[in-house]
């Protein structure tokens, strides 16, 4: 890998402070739709989840803005990679409405699966093995969830967004620790 290429993992590592601020909203976003689908209805869970996760990357970029980040260079076509990740989640919809159509218990634990799986090219884009894990913890939670515990519709929801949440902060961590040591 050349040194420019280099250069665009840490600028996006550095700028989205390892994804922090979309992590920070989808986490609690997640967590919301679980205490709404469990207190109020299922449909307003899933509702929540749905229209919320359009808003994930205006809102990550409106924390961006309010922390005073960086913005990515115009060059910089990890960027574009960005978009073509969030897509996968919107075009697994009729796989999960599939799987659900039986049980909406299983909502949340498909789409946590899914979600999963759609962090792991972070692992490249942002050259953090953080996401290996954060990736492996959802696959494995919404199994667990949708096999073992299919009759709760929230937990699922519960255990998801704070596992995100979880790794915004990890992921904040270690990216401000990078910066950090880079600047001495």
């Amino acid at each position: 890998m050349n040194k420019l290429n280099m250069d665009y993992h840490k600028e996006i590592r550095r700028s989205y402070l390892g994804g922090f601020s979309i992590l920070l909203v989808e986490g609690f976003i997640w967590v919301l739709a679980g205490i709404l689908g469990n207190f109020i209805s299922t449909n307003i869970g899933i509702l929540v989840i749905i229209i919320g996760g359009t808003f994930f990357y205006p809102l990550g970029q409106l924390v961006q803005n309010i922390l005073k980040r960086p913005k990515i260079r115009k060059e910089n076509t990890l960027k574009a990679l960005f978009t073509q990740i969030g897509l996968i989640i919107p075009f697994s919809f009729p796989v999960i409405f599939m799987i659900t159509k039986e049980n909406v218990n299983l909502f949340f634990p498909a789409l946590t699966v899914i979600v999963g799986a759609h962090f792991l090219p972070f692992v490249y884009t942002y050259k953090l093995k953080t996401y290996w894990i954060l990736s492996s913890l959802l696959i494995i939670g919404g199994s667990y969830f949708g096999f073992i515990i299919p009759d709760n519709f929230g937990y699922c929801a519960y255990y998801t967004g704070s596992i995100i949440l979880l790794f915004a902060i990890i992921n904040r961590y270690l990216t401000k620790r990078e910066i950090e040591r880079n600047a001495l």
